[in-house]
């Protein structure tokens, strides 16, 4: 297994958390905080494992950390329970995990699983990270004589090709555009 502890701890310390590790029923837990989020990170071996115990690890944590909530003001609507895993699931284990970030009692979640580098944390983690300064482009979204095709195939298929072509006649071309 992939120990996930010193990656998400970097990663989160990066976006300005401050982050404390923690067990709970031999799990280890990520603590992280900063002036407007807060949370708890679970790191499971592998999915059933995280599938089975995240609702219970959830209200244990949210229990024995009650006191310290209860004191964080307006923070208290910003509390996160992730649940990570570096172990792959199967289609159905993915789906089941999606659904746990639709669960909208008592904390926001995160749960992710097949984390093996620090790209694949990052991703996981988004929506506690500051915006990305570099975004993620396919490789045709740089050619623009593409990007222009792609764009006239979606109004006028049939001129697609022709509207770039030199050897077609500007009146051709009107015509395709009028088909």
């Amino acid at each position: 297994m992939t120990d996930l502890k010193s990656p998400v701890q970097v990663v989160l310390q990066d976006a300005g958390y401050e982050t404390w590790l923690l067990s709970v029923d031999s799990l280890a837990v990520v603590g992280f905080e900063d002036d407007a989020v807060m949370g708890f990170i679970c790191l499971f071996e592998d999915a059933p494992s995280l599938l089975r115990r995240w609702r219970e690890l959830e209200t244990k944590l949210l229990a024995v950390h009650a006191s310290s909530l209860q004191k964080a003001g307006e923070k208290t609507w910003n509390v996160y329970s992730v649940f990570l895993s570096a172990g792959s699931a199967d289609e159905t284990q993915l789906r089941e995990i999606r659904w746990i970030e639709e669960d909208l009692e008592r904390t926001r979640k995160i749960a992710a699983c097949g984390l093996s580098s620090r790209d694949e944390i990052v991703k996981a983690l988004l929506p506690l990270l500051p915006i990305q300064r570099q975004p993620l482009l396919d490789s045709e979204d740089f050619d623009l004589t593409q990007r222009l095709r792609k764009r006239i195939a979606s109004i006028a298929p049939d001129a697609a090709n022709a509207v770039l072509d030199d050897t077609v006649t500007p009146a051709e071309v009107v015509r395709l555009l009028g088909a």
